[in-house]
């Protein structure tokens, strides 16, 4: 009976995600990025500031109504934002204390159907290897102990159907008993991931979307550490706006949910720079042909063209403007950054501008003794979701080691992150007081055929300084 009326609740939770994410503030296999390329600097964790003077780092030309009026409020820079007053830290699951193994869930996209796939698996990579690193160390309880249990990762597909993401939770619930939840990377699936943990109170450690809605919600059930949306957008428009003076924009984009929302949070910031886009078009994930798309950019006269989708279409686009003739400069999202793009492209590519979730030319330490582990155990050079996923494994399993198998004291642990920095494989993170990782993303050029990166939008000013790098 419980776990029929746990089922319903979920499906309930999913067929009312839609509304519940409308109500939230507003605001490929083991796919690789390319290792032979430059970097302009190194990260370094004293460089990051003690605390953003704005929520997410928000520069001050992106402040809403910012030239004429200041809020009364500011949302989500309070210590209390994701205070927990339930009951979860009472709770004790006997079938989690017995069971044999220490079981942490894993959602992420992996059928080859899915267009995310590529991201998925790089994702259940990293996310194994830290497992498989803290079983070689003792599992939970350490060498030695006498309790010591080894972590187990349990599998599962993020459909791209709505609400199927609320199932596979109810499964690692009532039929796994995990203590917490990697994934996933679609950003309305983890809406409803979010909202039915909401009800179960699991622990998520979201590795993958780039969907800047999730930590606003205030669910105090989730920590993000993938650079999100916004920390992208300001990067790109700082960097178009400010560094280049460009101001006639066109945006070509993918018809996908991580695209939209990329691209909005792009806008926004555009227009209070006064550089509102000119026209903005879209493909389906899949196209060849984007003559009718690029025409209308053209005969629009702009500037310069932002991409907001994935390496093939990309690459296509890329190949077919400067075949009609189109020599404006062009940018993108952190997904074009791939050498898929480059191959599809070939000399096309050719001063392409792109944000970067990570460094991979970095020699940080960290990074290339996982990079070495990587590629030894899967054969491919590892990407930004195999590095967040390695970072956001590691942190959940240092919580679970800290706080014991309950998930409420589990939740504690991770909030004591907390505008704090988390120095990982994939560089230095920065958690706000909503869980999510805030840090400044990189930039990526291409030049000579390989991507060459360097900083972007860096934190505003503050006490503590600026920072020089993630």
């Amino acid at each position: 009976m419980r776990k029929r009326t746990g089922l319903a609740v979920a499906l309930f939770l999913a067929a009312t995600g839609a509304v519940a994410q409308s109500n939230a503030p507003s605001a490929a296999s083991g796919g690789s990025q390319p290792s032979a390329g430059k970097s302009s600097t190194s990260a370094k964790p004293s460089q990051l500031p003690q605390a953003p003077p704005r929520y997410a780092n928000m520069p001050e030309a992106a402040v809403p109504f910012g030239k004429f009026t200041k809020p009364y409020k500011e949302w989500f820079v309070a210590p209390d934002t994701l205070d927990y007053f339930g009951a979860a830290r009472d709770r004790t699951s006997l079938a989690i204390l017995q069971s044999k193994t220490v079981n942490i869930g894993f959602l992420g996209p992996l059928d080859a159907t899915n267009p995310e796939a590529p991201y998925g698996k790089a994702m259940l990579n990293g996310a194994s290897l830290a497992i498989d690193d803290a079983n070689a160390a003792g599992g939970w309880g350490g060498k030695g102990s006498s309790g010591s249990k080894p972590f187990a990762l349990k599998v599962h597909d993020d459909l791209p159907l709505w609400g199927a993401s609320s199932t596979e939770i109810v499964k690692m619930d009532f039929d796994e008993h995990v203590v917490g939840i990697l994934g996933s990377i679609d950003g309305a699936s983890t809406h409803i991931m979010l909202r039915t943990t909401l009800k179960l109170e699991i622990p998520i450690m979201d590795t993958g979307t780039t969907d800047p809605t999730v930590t606003q919600t205030r669910i105090q059930w989730l920590m993000h550490d993938f650079p999100d949306d916004r920390q992208q957008g300001y990067a790109l428009a700082d960097y178009v706006f400010n560094r280049r003076k460009l101001t006639r924009i066109g945006i070509i984009r993918t018809q996908s949910r991580y695209a939209r929302i990329g691209v909005e949070i792009f806008a926004q910031e555009a227009r209070r720079l006064g550089h509102t886009p000119v026209l903005e078009m879209k493909f389906n994930r899949g196209d060849t042909d984007f003559a009718r798309q690029l025409q209308a950019l053209k005969d629009a006269k702009v500037q310069a063209i932002v991409i907001w989708g994935e390496p093939p279409e990309a690459g296509r686009i890329l190949k077919q403007m400067r075949a009609m003739g189109m020599d404006q400069p062009v940018f993108g999202s952190s997904r074009l950054a791939y050498p898929e793009l480059l191959k599809t492209a070939g000399p096309a590519a050719e001063g392409l501008i792109t944000t970067s979730a990570i460094n991979p030319a970095s020699q940080n330490p960290k990074w290339l003794a996982f990079r070495t582990e990587y590629e030894k155990r899967f054969r491919v050079e590892p990407d930004a979701y195999a590095a967040y996923a390695y970072d956001g494994m590691n942190i959940l399993i240092h919580a679970i080691d800290a706080a014991g198998l309950n998930r409420g004291l589990i939740m504690d642990a991770l909030r004591q992150h907390g505008m704090k920095e988390y120095d990982g494989v994939s560089g230095v993170s920065f958690f706000d007081y909503t869980l999510n990782d805030i840090a400044p993303v990189w930039m990526a050029r291409v030049e000579n055929g390989q991507f060459v990166y360097f900083p972007g939008h860096r934190w505003e000013s503050t006490p503590a300084g600026p920072s020089a790098g993630k």
